[in-house]
């Protein structure tokens, strides 16, 4: 999102410099009258043309002057507003620069102090997050190697995929965590899309017959962690597969060269998302339905994770519904 140029105090400033211009032109007029009376009968025109003129100019310099002290005062408020958009896009680590005994100084340090405290309390849960993941990858390993040794049952099957959903979850958990705190560095090199869809996509044998991939140039690639892409497109694709309608419809994968960039596509044919709710999206645990979340087993880390290794790709994510409503579009944007 695009920053937004600060208006605000503009108005503020305008307004009290009427003010002062409105005591100034009344004073000036009080002079006015009183000099009327004082100048004798006799002065002459150009005179009195000269008392007028240097009327008006202390009445414009008085407001010049009024608008340049109130932009002074305000100025501290300006900062706060762009500290306030700064904390509320994540940048934790902004400052206001302001100082001073005043009021103004006085907020500054208790602003500085708050998004230091704010910071503290979001690495401490992080933190215990990765903590907790760490130690439940034990267990679920271990649970998994018993029932696979264990004779065939029931609900043996059922049992295993759910173990497996929970370490596919632990693993998001543990990449977002990493990504985010910097603890791991890119291995980019030059990757084939063809070859990256065919990785991709060798996690989906059982629902290959509902992945459409429109054709692939063999000479189409991009600088990128391989690795870390096929974590976020295999997200990308779950998700489309969960969601591309009860009657197990078709997805679509396309790949999009233009001048400037790569796009890779993933096209379903779902029920969309409410256009109130895709700012949201991205957000760790966000969930656009929770009642369908958690039927498809959907814990809402898998957009969040995609949007963490695209940036630190210096790369884009964006999804929108597509203009009939039937259905979402995700596109991973590099530049080339």
């Amino acid at each position: 999102m695009k920053n937004k140029k600060i208006h605000i105090g503009h108005s503020v400033i305008l307004k009290l410099s009427v003010v002062i211009a409105i005591l100034a032109v009344c004073v000036i007029l009080l002079v006015y009258i009183f000099s009327n009376l004082l100048l004798p009968e006799q002065a002459d025109i150009h005179t009195k043309q000269f008392v007028h003129l240097v009327l008006m100019f202390l009445v414009a310099l008085m407001f010049f002057i009024g608008f340049i002290f109130i932009h002074h005062i305000l100025n501290p408020v300006k900062k706060l507003i762009v500290a306030v958009n700064e904390i509320r896009k994540g940048n934790l680590d902004y400052k206001i620069s302001f100082k001073g005994k005043d009021e103004f100084g006085h907020l500054a340090e208790a602003f500085n102090a708050m998004s230091a405290e704010l910071k503290k309390m979001i690495q401490a849960r992080d933190q215990l997050l990765l903590d907790v993941s760490h130690e439940l990858r034990t267990p679920i390993t271990r649970s998994k190697l018993a029932l696979e040794m264990m004779d065939d049952s029931k609900g043996k099957t059922s049992v295993i995929e759910d173990l497996k959903e929970m370490e596919l979850m632990i693993t998001d958990i543990l990449e977002t965590a990493r990504l985010k705190n910097g603890q791991i560095s890119l291995n980019a090199k030059v990757v084939s899309i063809k070859e990256l869809f065919l990785k991709t996509l060798s996690s989906f044998e059982n629902q290959k017959s509902r992945i459409i991939v429109n054709p692939v140039s063999e000479n189409l690639i991009i600088k990128a962690d391989e690795g870390k892409l096929i974590i976020a497109l295999r997200n990308i694709i779950e998700n489309a597969l969960k969601f591309s309608s009860p009657e197990g419809r078709e997805i679509e994968i396309s790949v999009f060269d233009h001048p400037d960039k790569i796009n890779l596509q993933v096209e379903d044919f779902g029920q969309g998302i409410p256009e109130d709710k895709i700012p949201f999206v991205f957000e760790p645990f966000y969930r656009v339905d929770d009642s369908r979340s958690k039927k498809s087993g959907g814990y809402g880390l898998g957009l969040h994770l995609c949007k963490r290794i695209m940036e630190a790709h210096r790369a884009e994510i964006t999804i929108k519904n597509k203009n009939d409503k039937s259905g979402i579009i995700v596109c991973l944007s590099f530049a080339k």
